[in-house]
């Protein structure tokens, strides 16, 4: 019997947790790995994706030979397109910014349940949905390397091979802690690469570990009291309509005023805000699409667990200063 080693070296320290958020998950080293192994073992005839997503979405299907049709979406995250589902085709709906689970209640409503795949990769504490499968993708919530769930009951095999590249995915992430986030950039960038290109394979030791040790509920409560701040100081001059108290902890504050600069302005005063996505094109590929222009434009301002009201504030001057600024 192989016996858990007692006693020598110390690993790393872990706070104590509660168990995983989705302990009854499939789990893989990232969530796009996951919808790869969902679509080679279910083999829909086509794929309904929307133009305003993560261009590493389209890979599992570009590997698994499943064509896609684009749809678009409106200002306020609904599908713009009438789309009529042909036989074994299925819907990816996407949870933006965790703050969508009013359109997705309409789409379950609109469609065949066993046809739809909700992406929760912004969502990570919204509950899985009575569909055909549901993706959630931890790392973008939380200091991991790797790692993602799927949540289905279709029949999909549990990769033989488990997934060994944690460790120097880890990397960044320490380097950040003693060094900032500007050291760690390039290395995070490379680390997010290795998991381009790979076939499924099982949640690393190190990352599941990482995940049962994780504070959720404290998480939660931080995450919705900052974005509630933000949306009493900004809601006013956000273009987006957002709920004032969202049902589930988001990813982040999403803020919308039509001016593509702010993301340098900010990044200059060290505020550093993701851009959902860069690379997304839209149905036209100009200005036009509304996709294309929050692609550019649309601001995700952090408001997870590691901040405050100090913190807040300091962004929240930052930005105002920087509309100010022409």
């Amino acid at each position: 019997m192989n016996h858990e080693a007692i006693g020598g070296y110390f690993e790393l320290e872990l706070s104590p947790g509660h168990g995983e958020l989705y302990p009854h998950a499939q789990r893989f080293q990232s969530a796009r790995a996951a919808f790869l192994a969902l679509l080679m073992a279910c083999r829909p005839r086509r794929l309904w994706m929307p133009w305003y997503n993560c261009e590493t979405m389209l890979e599992p299907p570009a590997t698994a030979g499943i064509p896609v049709q684009h749809y678009r979406i409106d200002e306020h995250f609904n599908i713009a397109d009438d789309i009529t589902l042909g036989e074994n085709e299925w819907l990816v709906v996407v949870n933006y910014f965790g703050l969508c689970e009013q359109q997705i209640e309409h789409v379950l409503s609109r469609f065949p349940r066993e046809r739809i795949v909700i992406d929760h990769s912004q969502a990570l504490f919204s509950p899985p949905r009575d569909c055909r499968a549901t993706l959630y993708s931890p790392r973008k919530f939380f200091g991991i390397p790797d790692g993602g769930y799927l949540i289905t009951d279709s029949a999909v095999p549990t990769p033989a091979e488990q997934d060994t590249g944690s460790v120097e995915r880890l990397q960044p992430l320490v380097v950040r802690l003693d060094r900032g986030p500007e050291a760690g950039y390039e290395g995070i960038r490379a680390a997010r690469a290795t998991l381009r290109g790979q076939p499924p394979r099982r949640m690393s030791s190190i990352t599941q570990h990482m995940l049962a040790h994780i504070d959720y509920p404290s998480a939660v409560e931080r995450r919705l009291r900052n974005y509630e701040r933000y949306h009493r100081l900004l809601g006013a001059e956000n273009a987006l309509t957002l709920p004032a108290n969202p049902a589930h902890a988001p990813l982040c504050y999403p803020f919308w005023n039509g001016r593509s600069d702010l993301h340098e302005a900010l990044a200059a005063r060290r505020i550093f805000v993701a851009r959902y996505w860069p690379n997304t094109r839209g149905a036209t590929g100009t200005s036009d699409d509304i996709e294309y222009r929050l692609s550019k434009e649309c601001l995700a301002l952090p408001c997870d667990q590691r901040y405050g009201d100090d913190e807040l504030d300091r962004v929240v001057a930052a930005l105002h200063a920087a509309i100010a600024y022409r």
